[in-house]
């Protein structure tokens, strides 16, 4: 049995139900789940979840058909950033409209599949890395999230790492109690996942003395009582360069001795985008269970559009590429890619014709299906959660 609260510390999260959040969206006669459930299940049977940065409605529904025909647990997210680059022309109004409008989306997307499947899965929605403002996490629960990611690990240079954990708690203590008291469950961060590009210029010896120390994470569940903890161990953002250096060695060791310490906080593993089939398998092995992915699912969207007969998907993707790598260029910045400005092509993007968008959304789909079969192994699990979830398998 694991502890729900360290002594003088954070409340555990309280159950998640209309009675404690009255935020929820609704869905027939019950709500999403948030992160505990989910992630309780996947490390029991020793699979991971699908964590889907979800940028256009036709990515969401990929992710979100491919998990339904699976029977298979998923969870839907959106950054912070990407509240910004892509909510912002799919969406309008303040950020706190996007991330309402965006719930709202994911509940009737959901509800729609539910009616045309017969069952439900294990569907959670979660706002990923939250840094730089914190009125964001409020907004997320008051949007009817069920999930909220506090990446407080970047720090000044001249802060060692201890100092860094401290100072990544006390700015958690004051976000998450709120959350926990509404039943949100809060993702932690111990150590910069930083993106791909930049990793690909360091050595080895550079990467290994970055990653994750098992005390570092076990004070920061302590100070938080966080519900799931993102580590660095070499995984990052983006495609990746260089075969990365992941530490599973690493990964064990810090999931040891967080659950020697009586804590349930599973392993989250940023950086899925290029991860080998292989590599995954071996970090579920060492107790990751939460699989963020993002990068793929939108240049596998983009490239899709580009493949419009007419000539306008590519044209559109030629014009976002310039305009980012413009934007990135004023900023004294490498350029990023056409996703990063996603948003503000969401109404020329809109006028591509349905068979286009269709077509864009059935390759999420099919690669959705494949990283859920061959990746994570969350295929036919979702009966596992109960009664109330999945088809039977023999079906």
């Amino acid at each position: 049995m694991y502890s729900t609260m360290y002594d003088g510390g954070i409340p555990p999260v309280s159950e998640l139900s209309f009675e404690t959040n009255p935020y929820l969206k609704r869905i027939k006669d019950t709500h999403l789940l948030n992160l505990r459930p989910i992630l309780e299940v996947a490390d029991k049977h020793e699979f991971g979840v699908l964590a889907a940065n979800c940028l256009r409605p036709e990515i969401t529904r990929g992710v979100l058909r491919a998990a339904f025909d699976l029977n298979s647990p998923v969870i839907i997210q959106v950054a912070e950033s990407q509240v910004s680059y892509a909510l912002d022309g799919w969406f309008s109004g303040s950020k706190f409209d996007r991330l309402n409008a965006f719930a709202e989306f994911v509940a009737k997307e959901v509800e729609r599949l539910w009616d045309e499947k017969g069952y439900l899965i294990p569907i959670a929605l979660h706002l990923d890395h939250l840094q730089n403002d914190d009125q964001l996490a409020f907004d997320a629960l008051r949007a009817g999230f069920t999930s909220v990611e506090l990446d407080f690990s970047k720090y000044p240079p001249d802060v060692d790492r201890e100092q860094g954990v401290e100072m990544n708690i006390e700015r958690c203590s004051k976000i998450i109690p709120e959350l926990h008291k509404h039943g949100v469950t809060v993702e932690v961060e111990e150590g910069e996942i930083g993106e791909a590009a930049v990793r690909a210029a360091q050595s080895e010896e550079e990467i290994l003395r970055e990653f994750t120390k098992p005390e570092h994470a076990v004070r920061l569940i302590e100070g938080t009582n966080g519900d799931a903890i993102a580590i660095f161990v070499g995984s990052a953002h983006g495609w990746y360069l260089r075969r990365p250096i992941i530490g599973y060695r690493r990964m064990r060791e810090i999931d040891i001795a967080i659950r020697e310490r009586g804590f349930f906080a599973p392993i989250v593993l940023h950086g899925g985008t290029g991860l080998s089939y292989d590599a995954v398998h071996k970090a579920i092995g060492a107790g990751a269970r939460k699989f963020n992915y993002a990068t793929a699912l939108a240049d596998i969207f983009l490239r899709a559009i580009e493949k419009d007969p007419s000539g306008k998907g590519a044209e559109i993707v030629q014009k976002m590429t310039e305009t980012e790598r413009q934007e990135s260029e004023a900023k004294g910045r490498k350029p990023r890619g056409a996703r990063y400005v996603i948003g503000k092509f969401a109404e020329e993007i809109n006028k591509l014709s349905h068979s286009v968008l269709q077509a864009a959304e059935d390759a999420v789909y099919e690669h959705a299906r494949d990283v859920i079969i061959n990746a994570y192994g969350s295929k036919d699990k979702a009966p596992l959660y109960g009664d109330n979830f999945g088809r039977c398998p023999l079906e």
